[in-house]
């Protein structure tokens, strides 16, 4: 299974608009993050995770050339407002894409994305969208796949993690929480590779800090643990070197399962 950070950032990038700080005037591309997404492979099947508003940027960076399923998270704005640019995959791949989430998500989807619900002008350039509810603790198959949702607590709203297996390799994902409750620790268990939020170095009253991610990436113990969801209070050698062996992902990196 071969995992690639599309997006490590926070809701609003880094560097951020208006901010002159050193991380977000720094000249490492390391340092430059946008907003969240990750991709798995196996066996040719391209499974994404959360299509941020720079999607397309990311699709063209990584030359990325299908999507075979899609999981989300949760609705908020950074996690999937790229929706509209599956339409292209479609295009290329002449199939709908099966797009997975929960009922709440896809509530807010038939909100913000009405005119995918609603008749169109013949030929109309539409993503073709074939949505898909998931429970938390309700295993499901995506290609390769074996997908079991996990729920985690993001402020007043709630964020769908993931544990995702496929040939014998196990990852998880949850990259918005605040809290990470005995349910999701159980869903996690044994994985070979965990990502989890660290937005920031001062608690966050949606977001776990990166102390207290540190803590919770301790206590699941995976042989392979990355940081993501970062904000401009980091600077990647910084945070590798303090907290080694876990690594702070970056946009971009690409690893082996």
């Amino acid at each position: 299974m071969t995992a690639l950070f599309l997006g490590t950032g926070t809701s609003v990038g880094v560097p951020m608009i208006g901010c002159d700080c050193p991380v977000c005037r720094s000249d490492d591309p390391r340092d430059h993050r946008l907003r969240s997404g990750f991709l798995l492979c196996e066996d040719g099947f391209h499974l994404l995770i959360d299509t941020s508003p720079d999607f397309r940027e990311q699709a063209l960076r990584h030359r990325i050339a299908r999507v075979d399923a899609v999981l989300l998270t949760h609705s908020h704005v950074d996690h999937l407002f790229g929706l509209d640019d599956l339409r292209r995959f479609n295009v290329v791949q002449k199939a709908p894409i099966p797009v997975y989430a929960t009922p709440e998500t896809h509530r807010d989807i038939r909100r913000i994305f009405a005119y995918l619900f609603t008749p169109s002008i013949p030929g109309a350039f539409l993503p073709d969208i074939d949505f898909r509810p998931v429970e938390a603790g309700t295993m499901f198959d995506a290609g390769p796949f074996r997908v079991t949702p996990f729920d985690v607590p993001h402020g007043i709203s709630r964020t769908v993690g993931y544990r995702i297996e496929a040939n014998g390799r196990s990852l998880g994902y949850a990259s918005d929480c605040k809290t990470f409750p005995e349910e999701a620790f159980r869903a996690v268990e044994g994985v070979d590779a965990m990502v989890l939020d660290a937005l920031r170095v001062s608690p966050h009253p949606s977001h776990l800090s990166l102390g207290e991610s540190a803590a919770v990436l301790a206590r699941i113990g995976a042989p392979q643990s990355f940081f993501t969801h970062l904000s401009h209070d980091f600077f990647q050698d910084e945070l590798a070197a303090r907290y080694a062996p876990v690594r702070p992902a970056y946009d971009g990196l690409e690893f082996e399962v």
